[in-house]
């Protein structure tokens, strides 16, 4: 009785943690396509029309640095 009370808590576990797992993989996904996609891009436009003068180089740059963080802030 106790070995299958063992196996038991054993698969709940995964279970528990494979559907922690899969919700954290949707939450990522939703936040990429909702979230991430749009404000990239908007900043890389950004970042491209700061970067055809000279001062705004710098600035264009850190841009697309911001873009890239934004992209993918869970690594």
């Amino acid at each position: 009785m106790l070995l299958f009370t063992f196996i038991m808590l054993v698969f709940l576990c995964l279970f528990i943690g494979l559907f922690l797992m899969l919700g954290a993989l949707l939450f990522k996904v939703l936040y990429v396509c909702c979230i991430g996609l749009p404000v990239a891009i908007c900043l890389s436009v950004f970042g491209v029309l700061f970067c055809i003068t000279l001062i705004g180089i710098p600035i264009g740059k850190l841009l697309f640095g911001a873009a890239g963080f934004v992209l993918a802030p869970f690594r």
